[in-house]
C-alpha cells in the first residue's frame, strides 16, 4: 500500500507504487512473472492440521489482494481486497531427501494471477527421512521479501493464537481484526485494505486527482532529470557491457537456469568476514563477485558491478513492495602463481563503498537516472513500457542479504527448520530472453539458528549454466574462505 507510515487512517491512498507497476508490466506485457519462495526443511513429521491454520491465517492477511486498474488515463491501479484463494496442497507422497529441490521447483510454478487472484500458494509434503517440507509462493506483485516474510509471520501468530483458543476452550480470534495484522512486527494495525466496492478514494473523483497528481510529478521529475544531467558511470564490468546475443533456433523454448543451494555455519561465516575487515554482506558481496570470477563470467583484476537490494519497509508500513537497490564497483584482484585465482583482497572497500551508498539512498542525495522519471513510467501505456523493455538486462551479479530470519519465519508450523531457502523464481522465462538479459547470477542469503544459507541461480548461460558448474564455482571459493558446505 503506497499510504505513508506515520498514516492511521483506513481510508490512506491505495494506489500500486512504481514496483507494484513494474512487476505487473513484466507479467501482463512480456510474459514473465516473478514469485518469491520460501521452501522449509522441517526435522519433524507433515503435521496437515498445522498447514491447515496456517493457510487460514495467511488467508486473513494482507496477500489477499488484487490489482485493480484506474477508470482515468493516467490513474494509478489500486488494490482491492480479495476472496480468491488456492488451497492447501498437502501432499501423501514422501519426497527424496535428495529430490526437495525438484520438489520447490514444482511447487514454483503455481499459477498466481495478482490481478484477479490467486496471489499466494502453500503447499507441503513429508519427506522420505521422516521429516517435511514446506513450500510459500507469493506474486512479486504483491509482496516483495519483507511483505513475504512479514505476511508469513502474521499468519503464524494468528494460527498460534486460534490454537491457544481452541486449547482453553475460547473464541476463535476475529478474522476481520486478524485481515489488519501488521507484516513488519505481526501485531495488529489500524489500517486495512478497502474491500471492493467500497467507496473509499476508490471512484472517478480520486482518479481524478490521481491522474493529475501522476501528471505534475511526471513533469516534475523531467525538471529533475534535466536538472541533475547524466549519471557518472559506473566503471565496472557489467550486463550491458556485454554483448547482445544474435537469434536463435531455441529463443522460444523454456529456459530452466541452474539453481545450487549451500548450507554453512553461521558462526564461520561471521568470523570469516569479521577476519577480513568486512561484515557478513560483505563477505556475500565478496563471495557473489569471487563466483562470477572463478567461473570466468568476469574479468580478474577489473572491478565487477554488483547490485545490492535494500529494504525500505517501515513499520505498520504495508506497501507490497517496499524495496531499493544501489550498486556498488567491487575491486578484484589475481592471486599469485601457481593458483592465479581471481578473488576480492579488499573487504573493507565494499564495506566503505556499500555503506557511502546505503546513506546516499536513504538520505535522498543519491543522483539516479531512474528515479525521476518513475511518475511518468508508471502512466505510459503497455505498448510503450514494451517497446522501452526490449533491450532491458539483469545485473552481472545481484546480491540480496535477507539477513536474520525471525524466530516464528524460520518454524511456521511450530518446530524450527533445519535448513530454510529463500529465493525468486522468473515463470515463463524463455532461453531468449535468458541470454538477451545478459546475466550472471542471482543470490539470496539468509540465515537462522546458527546456519546461513546462499541461493545462488546461474544466469550465464556459457559459465554457469548447468548445475556442476555453479556447484563447483560456489565450492571453490567457500574453500577459500574456511567455510563448510552442505550442498542441498
Amino acid at each position: 500500500m503506497t499510504s505513508p507510515a506515520t498514516t492511521t487512517d483506513p481510508t490512506a491512498s491505495n494506489r500500486l507504487t512504481y514496483d507494484d507497476d513494474l512487476f505487473l508490466r513484466t507479467r501482463r506485457v512480456l510474459g514473465v512473472a516473478v514469485v518469491n519462495q520460501t521452501i522449509w526443511r522441517l526435522p519433524a513429521p507433515l503435521d496437515a492440521g498445522a498447514v491447515r491454520a496456517l493457510h487460514r491465517g495467511l488467508a486473513n492477511g494482507p496477500l489477499q489482494r488484487v490489482v485493480r486498474p484506474g477508470r482515468l488515463p493516467g490513474a494509478r491501479a489500486r488494490w482491492s481486497a480479495s476472496a480468491v484463494s488456492l488451497d492447501p496442497l498437502v501432499e501423501s507422497t514422501p519426497v527424496p531427501d535428495d529430490a526437495v529441490l525438484t520438489w520447490a521447483d514444482r511447487q514454483a510454478q503455481a499459477n498466481l494471477d495478482p490481478e484477479n487472484g490467486p496471489t499466494w500458494a502453500l503447499a507441503a509434503a513429508p519427506t522420505a527421512s521422516g521429516g517435511s517440507v514446506l513450500s510459500f509462493l507469493t506474486s512479486h506483485v504483491v509482496a516483495d521479501g519483507g511483505m513475504h516474510i512479514g505476511a508469513l509471520q502474521a499468519a503464524v501468530a494468528e494460527a498460534t493464537l486460534a490454537a491457544g483458543k481452541a486449547a482453553t476452550g475460547g473464541a476463535a480470534p476475529d478474522s476481520s481484526r486478524a485481515a489488519t495484522t501488521d507484516p513488519g512486527d505481526a501485531a495488529p494495525a489500524v489500517r486495512r485494505l478497502p474491500r471492493e466496492g467500497e467507496r473509499i478514494r476508490t471512484g472517478l473523483v480520486a482518479d481524478l486527482r490521481d491522474a493529475t497528481g501522476q501528471a505534475r510529478a511526471a513533469v516534475g521529475g523531467l525538471r529533475k532529470a534535466a536538472r541533475q544531467g547524466p549519471v557518472p558511470p559506473v566503471m565496472a564490468q557489467q550486463s550491458s557491457d556485454r554483448p547482445r546475443p544474435a537469434p536463435r533456433t531455441d529463443d522460444a523454448q523454456p529456459a530452466n537456469p541452474p539453481v545450487v543451494v549451500v548450507d554453512t555455519d553461521a558462526s564461520t561465516w561471521h568470523r570469516a568476514a569479521h577476519a577480513a575487515g568486512g561484515t557478513a554482506n560483505s563477505l556475500l558481496i565478496a563471495v557473489c563477485t569471487e563466483i562470477l570470477l572463478a567461473a570466468g563470467v568476469a574479468t580478474a583484476g577489473m572491478p565487477v558491478r554488483v547490485s545490492v537490494p535494500v529494504s525500505l519497509r517501515g513499520k505498520n508500513d504495508l506497501r507490497s513492495n517496499a524495496t531499493s537497490g544501489v550498486s556498488i564497483a567491487v575491486d578484484t584482484t589475481v592471486t599469485p602463481a601457481p593458483e592465479r585465482a581471481g578473488v576480492v583482497a579488499d573487504m573493507a572497500q565494499i564495506r566503505a563503498s556499500a555503506a557511502a551508498e546505503f546513506r546516499a539512498l536513504t538520505s535522498g542525495t543519491r543522483v539516479d537516472t531512474l528515479g525521476p522519471l518513475k511518475p511518468l513510467m508508471q502512466m505510459v501505456p503497455d505498448a510503450v513500457a514494451k517497446l522501452a523493455a526490449r533491450d532491458a538486462t539483469a545485473p552481472l551479479c545481484l546480491a540480496s542479504n535477507l539477513g536474520r530470519l525471525p524466530a516464528t519465519f524460520a518454524a511456521p508450523l511450530g518446530t524450527p527448520a533445519s535448513s530454510v531457502l529463500m529465493r525468486g523464481v522468473t515463470q515463463g522465462l524463455t532461453r531468449g530472453r535468458l541470454r538477451q538479459m545478459r546475466g550472471g547470477l542471482d543470490s539470496w542469503w539468509s540465515e537462522h539458528d546458527g546456519v546461513a544459507t546462499l541461493v545462488v541461480l546461474g544466469l550465464d548461460v556459457e559459465h554457469l549454466g548447468e548445475p556442476a558448474q555453479v556447484r563447483a564455482a560456489v565450492e571453490s571459493v567457500y574453500a577459500r574462505h574456511g567455510l563448510p558446505v552442505r550442498f542441498w
